[in-house]
């Protein structure tokens, strides 16, 4: 997986290429220029500036390419990998420097922010930088790497993001803990980075996309959903068919991420049997709807409710099982 970062460096460009080309962070055979030298990147930067009469302004621009430390890769291939994606930058001039001083290998990319060929500024637009990023993860799968997880909006997710939401509702209607629902989805090619300490869930598909849970736009896939839905039993719980039946509202068009807290509440009103809200759980609930802090406090509360609940239906089963042992063993009426 290649995390791709342009940085708002405030480093002068005087300074910048000693910096990224420095003997501790790297080697000399990990550094290269893409339309350029790297020991007279300064001078060859500065020279098509001066041609086109572009001085001013967004001297270059900082792209740092990472590279999870799960993938297996060497320093030659990051290198290699990095010497492609400036070849992205078509008629720009770069050096790549390959660093191998931390945990992580990484590219350090350094872009002439004008363009060698037609004298054009290179704009870090939106639409530019997502277009890298597609690019970047491109070559990624071209080396069997994981790939990062492109932004997406409401209403507009790629099919792979598609099809990974809906092997998640069903291994949640198969699964009556999160053990079996890991199992579950691993048996399909799919992988799950769940955490306790972390806030959100990690999946990675086959083909090696990786998501969080709130990038799916539906509630029933969030973590502290979950978290509840286990608590409460999953698929054996009564209660099951509430939480896959829900329909997540429509979100505000251009949202990139799942925003909602109803199924919460829904689930909150089942755990009570409907009963009327107190007065305090009705400004419990008010002040999860307007702060993060408080919508914690009101999901950990759930979760306990919802162990409650199990609690409650596994204990009226067990009283049914017992009854129905001594109907079925109970004296017989003679005919």
């Amino acid at each position: 997986m290649a995390v791709v970062k342009f940085i708002a460096s405030g480093c002068p460009m005087n300074n910048i290429f000693s910096y990224v080309m420095r003997d501790e962070a790297t080697e000399r055979k990990l550094i290269d220029g893409v339309n350029c030298m790297p020991e007279t990147a300064l001078e060859e930067f500065k020279f098509v500036k001066a041609r086109f009469g572009k001085e001013d302004g967004r001297q270059y621009y900082h792209i740092i390419q990472s590279f999870s430390p799960d993938d297996d890769i060497s320093p030659e291939e990051a290198h290699e990998l990095g010497m492609k994606f400036a070849g992205h930058f078509e008629g720009f001039q770069a050096v790549v420097a390959t660093h191998v001083n931390k945990a992580h290998l990484h590219n350090h990319i350094i872009l002439n922010s004008v363009n060698m060929e037609t004298g054009r500024k290179y704009h870090q637009s939106r639409d530019e930088m997502l277009a890298a990023k597609r690019f970047a993860n491109d070559l990624c799968r071209e080396y069997g790497l994981s790939v990062t997880e492109e932004k997406c909006e409401y209403g507009k997710m790629p099919k792979w993001k598609q099809q990974l939401r809906s092997m998640i509702v069903w291994a949640l209607f198969k699964s009556p803990d999160r053990e079996t629902f890991i199992e579950a989805l691993e048996r399909h090619g799919y992988s799950v980075n769940w955490t306790d300490g972390h806030k959100y869930v990690t999946f990675t598909t086959p083909e090696g996309y990786k998501c969080r849970d709130n990038k799916l736009f539906d509630d029933r896939c969030l973590k502290c959903n979950m978290d509840i839905y286990f608590a409460m039993g999953g698929c054996a719980s009564p209660a099951a068919d509430d939480y896959l039946d829900f329909q997540t509202p429509p979100h505000r068009r251009n949202a990139n991420m799942t925003i909602g807290n109803q199924l919460i509440f829904m689930m909150a009103d089942i755990f009570r049997d409907r009963r009327k809200k107190t007065k305090e759980e009705i400004e419990q609930e008010e002040r999860a709807r307007n702060a993060e802090a408080a919508m914690g406090l009101l999901i950990a509360a759930v979760i306990v409710a919802a162990g409650r609940y199990r609690e409650r239906y596994l204990e009226e089963q067990e009283q049914y099982r017992r009854w129905q042992s001594w109907q079925n063993s109970g004296p017989q009426l003679m005919m």
